[in-house]
Formats: structure tokens, sequence, C-alpha cells
């Protein structure tokens, strides 16, 4: 338990680091959380072709999904500091390799801790790499949090390319006017999600994800890991974890209990949410303060 107490204590100090660097004014923004950190200039990425979904962020605000507006930077600058060791480990070459390191996992130990949250700022961030794409994959197949919020409980998603192997890919995305993001929606209920989530037919379809396009990350919001089946089924399929872990809440004993689920040859990050809570914001996240650090057991 001491390694896992030391790297909470690490990303509470890191946490209240980051917050003096800020501007601390906590003055409102007139863009929202994506626009307001778009480089100035910034090389042209492939356009995929397609009619954009439109989606209301003020909506998405009011469901939690994106900060309000008065805390869009300090919360972008967060974002951009958590996206770094995922990208490195992604587009890292050598001996030490992992395949799929292009899929991260988002994912916490029980429900709650803001992951969903953490899952589409974090594709919004990335998404604003100057050679790189985003995929963002609802793979909380029970509670689809994102295709409910963005609308997309209706579209054929995941559960429905693993169900039939005729459908492609391509069929089911769904391209966002939030910054040019795809999604994957979890697609339509099933009782045996969790055998589809670890079939044969998943595993062709992540590793298409992965190798498909070189410049392309693939952010998959997973269900919290000690609560169902699937969120250790999908966990077999990435090469990247990141454990989203409530500041205050979580303890020692549910992450160690949820790390004991996972490959431990498998890059591990945590991320402490919550760590500066709002006063009036009821936004999932629930809190501006953010870090991460390269996080494994064996460490």
């Amino acid at each position: 338990m001491g390694k896992i107490d030391d790297a909470l204590r690490k990303l509470q100090k890191q946490g209240a680091a980051t917050r003096k660097t800020g501007n601390g004014k906590g003055k409102p923004t007139n863009r929202r959380l994506p626009e307001s950190v778009i480089p100035i200039a910034r090389k042209k990425k492939v356009e995929i072709d397609g009619v954009k979904h439109h989606l209301d962020e003020e909506e998405l605000i009011h469901k939690g999904l994106l900060a309000p507006l008065d805390q869009a930077i300090p919360v972008a600058d967060e974002f951009r500091r958590i996206k770094r060791p995922l990208i490195d480990n992604a587009l890292k070459q050598g001996e030490d390799h992992v395949d799929h390191m292009n899929l991260i996992m988002v994912a916490s130990p029980l429900p709650g801790a803001g992951k969903t949250f953490c899952s589409v700022n974090l594709a919004a961030s990335i998404s604003l790499e100057r050679e790189l794409n985003v995929l963002l994959v609802d793979a909380d197949v029970a509670k689809p949090h994102i295709s409910d919020a963005f609308g997309l409980t209706d579209r054929p998603g995941l559960i429905d390319i693993l169900e039939d192997e005729t459908m492609s890919i391509e069929e089911v995305l769904v391209r966002t006017d939030l910054n040019d993001i795809q999604v994957l929606p979890a697609g339509r209920k099933h009782s045996q999600s969790t055998e589809l989530l670890a079939s044969e037919r998943m595993e062709e379809v992540m590793h298409e994800l992965a190798t498909r396009y070189a410049d392309r990350l693939i952010v998959l919001d997973s269900p919290p890991l000690m609560v169902t089946s699937e969120a250790q089924a999908l966990a077999t399929q990435v090469g990247q974890i990141a454990l989203v872990v409530e500041c205050g809440k979580t303890t020692s004993q549910e992450i160690q209990e949820a790390l004991e689920l996972l490959d431990t040859d498998k890059a591990i990050n945590m991320i402490l949410n919550k760590s500066l809570y709002s006063q009036t914001s009821g936004y999932y996240g629930g809190g501006y303060g953010y870090g991460t650090y390269g996080f494994n057991e064996e460490q």
C-alpha cells in the first residue's frame, strides 16, 4: 500500500503546484474548452469526409462532460499535462514497445470518480495535437454516458459491429464538431456484452483501430473496474490504462484491488480527479485539479 499512498501524495502535491502556477483569477473565458487551447499555427490534418454531428457544448457542460467556461483554460492546461506521457508512450518505439499503446483505456475503480469527464477532455486535448487524430470510443456499454450526452443512443456502435461481422467500423463512426473528434458509440445494449468484449471479433476490431491509422490515438471510456466484468475484458485489448481516482474518496485498498484486476505489463497511469472542488459547479468532473504520473505497481 505504501507505493500507492506515495503516488497519491505525489499527485496531490503536483496538482497543488500546478494550480499555483495558473493565473489564479478564475475569470471567465469567451471560448469553450477545446477552442481556448487551439494553437495559432497548426499543420493541417487529413480531413475526414462526412457531415459533422453537432454537439451542444452548453448541454455538455450541463451534463458534466465539459468544464464551465470560467474553468475552461485551467482544465485545458491540466489535460495538456495528463496527455503528454500517454502520447509519448503511444509513439514509443524499440524493444520495450508494447502492442496497441495507442489504445488508451480510461477507467476507475468505482463509479463517480469522473472517468467519463476525463475521457472526453483527454480526447479533446489530444485532438489539438498538430500531427495526431483521436477517436473516442464509448466502451461503457452498460451505462453509455458519452453516447447519451452526445445524442447517439439510437446509432449503431461497438456492440453492433462485434455481433455483426459484416458491419465495418467506418459504418458506425460519427464525426463531431467538437474539434473534429470522431466517436464510436456504444451501440445497442446486449445481454452478452461481456462475452462480446472478450471475443476474437473484439481483438480484430481493436487491432484494426490500433493499426489502420498511424496518426490516430483511441481513447476508450471504460466501465468501472470493480463493478462490471466488461472492464476487465476490455483491459486485455489495450496498451495503456489511465486509472481515474477520486481525491479524498477512492481508498488505497480500492486502488490496490483495481490494479490486481489489470495486467502489470500494461502502461498504467493514475489521474487524481476532484482535487479542488467547486462551490457552484455541478458538472461530472466536479473539480479542477488534475495530475498524472506514470504509475506501475512494480516501480
